[in-house]
């Protein structure tokens, strides 16, 4: 039997799309949007960023020195001051004498920030209740407690350790520590397999563009970037050789982003990392719970329609596209209030 050219490239982006590592990236990514878009909606806290989380959550824990923040969140000193600094200038960290050494400062939470957490925890609960309406509580509960057992893991700390953690650590904790060890993880991968230019910045980018291509103000809005931020990304991946852009024949103002033949090789060989990276978790947390918390990913990623406008022909402007996005970001309970609420006001 031959093969076309058409048929391998298909089969490539099936593979690029149903693959674990999109599903947990693309979940985790829905969770903390959701989430930011619920403390700035219902909470009136602004000047958040993605990037805040993992840094408030440690300094929930208690005050630290900023050397121990980015030890634990294993970067350099001046990386964590940056965006210390954001989160000083917003209001929800500042820095007090450390009583152990009168030259050095102890990074705290703020009144201000302290209610940021409780208000996160609920929005954390709101997101996951929302989970359980499309999967089940049971199905749900199992993630959360194989997603921490593989954070413990990843954390340092023994599986048995990670069971203990289960009941209170959420999936808004958990997520976004697997999915930076995934997106670290394979990268260096894909750098082993003939692609030295690789940043973790790239998968802003990258991860966004389907068969159709893809669009840099779509990408801005979806990943939560500016339009400047992604244009720059693309650059840099067209000067890699990754991508080129073409004039949009829907619209001759826009200019759509397209994948390359090294930028194909690129995604083939992305591919073949994730498989490499899924045995090696597998065999660090045990076959049948790496198998459970795939699958869980999988359902999850294709019952909150995520990325169907990149991968799926259709109109994201239709009443069934706008109704999937109010689901996600409300719940099935709120959207259906403010959709008979809709309908009473035309009547």
């Amino acid at each position: 039997m031959t093969i076309s050219v058409n048929d391998a490239v298909n089969a490539v982006m099936w593979r690029y799309r149903h693959n674990v590592a999109r599903h947990v990236l693309g979940v985790a990514r829905h969770c903390q949007a959701a989430i930011m878009h619920r403390l700035q909606s219902q909470c009136g806290h602004h000047q958040l960023r993605l990037g805040f989380e993992p840094y408030i959550s440690l300094l929930a824990r208690g005050d630290q020195r900023l050397s121990e923040l980015a030890d634990a969140l294993c970067i350099s000193r001046q990386a964590a001051n940056q965006v210390i600094d954001q989160i000083e200038s917003a209001g929800y960290v500042d820095r007090a004498p450390d009583p152990e050494d009168g030259r050095a400062k102890r990074l705290r939470l703020t009144r201000r920030g302290r209610r940021l957490v409780t208000d996160g925890t609920e929005a954390a609960a709101a997101i996951e209740t929302v989970y359980c309406e499309i999967l089940g509580t049971r199905k749900v509960a199992a993630f959360r407690a194989d997603c921490t057992r593989l954070a413990s893991y990843l954390g340092g700390e023994n599986a048995a350790n990670g069971e203990t953690l289960a009941e209170t650590a959420p999936l808004a904790a958990t997520l976004p520590r697997l999915a930076d060890h995934v997106s670290r993880e394979l990268m260096q991968l894909t750098i082993g397999r003939g692609h030295p230019g690789l940043k973790l910045s790239f998968g802003h980018v990258l991860t966004l563009i389907g068969p159709r291509g893809g669009r840099v103000q779509q990408i801005a809005q979806a990943q939560d970037i500016s339009k400047q931020a992604a244009s720059a990304i693309a650059s840099e991946l067209e000067q890699l050789g990754y991508l080129e852009r073409s004039l949009d024949a829907g619209d001759a103002r826009q200019r759509v982003l397209t994948f390359t033949p090294r930028g194909r090789l690129l995604i083939e060989d992305s591919v073949a990392s994730v498989e490499d990276m899924a045995e090696a978790l597998a065999a660090a947390v045990g076959k049948r719970c790496w198998q459970r918390l795939s699958r869980t990913a999988a359902d999850l990623y294709c019952g909150l329609h995520l990325e169907q406008d990149v991968f799926d022909k259709q109109n994201t402007d239709s009443l069934d596209a706008m109704a999937q996005r109010l689901r996600q970001q409300l719940g099935r309970r709120e959207a259906r209030a403010l959709g008979q609420l809709l309908v009473a006001g035309g009547t």
